[in-house]
């Protein structure tokens, strides 16, 4: 069963073990952001104080880094849907975002296949040691650019655009609580021109005004909700510039904030960085949940703690059978939030083992995937879909796996969130250009391989559970499409 939406910072991944990153994999649906990625990619050319490489700390977060994590897209990307009308922000509440989906033809039947994202794989890559010399180039050029942040700049043009007379916040709130009424109380109009500006995506304001005024005009905050959702982040962190309500205010915290772009899509956010701490629950909604970086520490080691003390007869059973869901007692923080998003859990029986005929079944269908051919015309709504699948690369334990076990393969390039950093150019803007997002089912979890307390015994059950329990081959069939890249067209979805 999946644990609640989880989004991290990297503060977080670096205060963890091995063994609470086991927990944290096993217990949440984590939703892997690009800025977290970025950063981690980052520290390639960071300077190190310790006697460790650069590579060996950005390979130490990608093995902790959680396997069953999702892989969000881009918010230009979201934003761009948006829009468009591809995307419907109250629909998607919670859930990630992720791409890299087509859609296919099977006899009479329509499908969607969502292949691994290019940042997953990058990761899995970076476990090898192995790393692009265009990584290395951005990494250079990301430390670089920090450094020519100016945020005075910034905050002036932003104040500038918005009123010269504005009055400085007394508090976080009090600043948030400003943002609110300049955008409720501005001309709409002008409002979608000066945000989409700063948002990067001015090219974009001619057609989105004029789809507006043919909608008759409606409120920007329900006619466009990320848009407006996204804006506020901005002009918040402008009002709050020239103040003091934030010390020690560094080029990095414009990193900080972008992780608020991903709110809307989990249900607890977690971090130790005092920017976070203070400013991520004012964008929360009355549904979510932050929890402080060290907490969250603490509550993953008390779990450690718990299940490390069990009788070697139960521990080597595995995870799948000791820690399926969270302790029942309420004390511990993992439970209540289980309580919080996912209610049913306690009443949940154990998960059914496929019998033979049935895994027989499953398999034979991922081979007839394989001759599936694109859908044509428009993509279909996820309600006339028949069926859809979600491809994973199982990375095998390193040092026990058996020397004749077939190897899932897989092709690594640029991800998309580097490539746009590569190119140094906005994207051009076309109407028949956007991502559509579509909702769907959450996948079943995997979980990774750790170094640890819970190595050895991990590992005996970690390929069982991934493949026998539900009833997949540990070598999947890759379903790319036949159709030209240059003709694709990118299919998100949310989990």
């Amino acid at each position: 069963m999946l644990g609640p939406t989880l989004i991290f910072d990297k503060s977080v991944l670096q205060s963890l073990n091995t063994d609470e990153a086991v927990m944290l994999d096993n217990f949440y649906t984590s939703v892997l952001t690009p800025v977290f990625f970025v950063e981690c990619l980052a520290d390639l050319e960071k300077e190190m104080r310790s006697k460790s490489t650069p590579e060996q700390l950005v390979v130490s977060l990608a093995e902790k880094t959680p396997d069953g994590c999702r892989a969000n897209v881009h918010h230009l990307d979201i934003l761009r849907s948006e829009l468009q009308g591809h995307f419907k922000l109250p629909t998607v509440l919670g859930r990630p975002c992720v791409g890299e989906g087509h859609y296919i033809q099977l006899g009479d039947q329509k499908g969607a296949i969502f292949e691994q994202s290019q940042e997953q794989n990058a990761l899995y890559r970076w476990m090898k040691h192995e790393f692009l010399q265009a990584e290395r180039d951005i990494a250079r050029w990301w430390r670089r650019s920090l450094t020519s942040i100016d945020l005075d700049a910034m905050s002036s043009s932003v104040r500038k655009e918005l009123g010269p007379h504005l009055r400085k916040p007394k508090t976080l709130e009090d600043a948030r609580a400003m943002t609110d009424v300049l955008i409720d109380n501005t001309d709409p109009e002008w409002l979608t021109r000066f945000g989409l500006e700063i948002l990067g995506v001015p090219e974009a304001s001619d057609y989105v005004i004029n789809k507006w005024i043919s909608n008759r005009r409606p409120p920007l905050r329900d006619y466009l909700p990320y848009f407006i959702f996204a804006l506020s982040i901005n002009i918040f962190f402008c009002l709050i510039l020239p103040t003091q309500l934030l010390r020690n205010v560094k080029p990095s915290h414009h990193v900080d904030l972008a992780y608020l772009y991903y709110l809307p899509f989990c249900s607890i956010f977690t971090s130790k960085d005092n920017f976070h701490v203070q400013i991520v629950p004012l964008f929360l909604n009355g549904t979510q949940t932050f929890v402080n970086g060290n907490d969250f520490k603490e509550e993953l080691k008390r779990l450690v703690d718990l299940f490390s003390a069990l009788p070697a007869s139960e521990f080597d059973r595995g995870l799948h059978h000791f820690a399926q869901y969270p302790p029942l007692d309420t004390s511990f923080l993992t439970t209540r939030l289980w309580d919080t998003y996912l209610p049913r859990w306690r009443s949940t029986g154990p998960p059914k083992i496929l019998d033979e005929k049935m895994q027989k079944a499953m398999k034979d269908m991922l081979k007839i995937f394989d001759e599936s051919e694109n859908a044509p015309g428009a993509p279909p709504s996820l309600d006339q879909l028949n069926y859809s699948s979600a491809l994973k690369v199982i990375v095998l334990p390193c040092g026990v796996a058996p020397q004749n076990q077939p190897q899932a393969q897989c092709t690594f390039s640029l991800p998309a969130s580097l490539s746009i950093l590569a190119a140094g150019v906005k994207a051009e803007w076309h109407s028949a250009s956007a991502p559509a997002l579509t909702p769907s089912a959450p996948q079943d979890s995997v979980q990774q391989d750790r170094q640890g307390v819970f190595h050895d015994r991990y590992n005996r059950f970690r390929h069982d559970r991934r493949c026998h329990r539900l009833g997949r081959s540990s070598h999947q069939p890759s379903f790319r499409s036949n159709r030209p890249a240059h003709r694709r067209r990118p299919r998100l979805r949310s989990l």
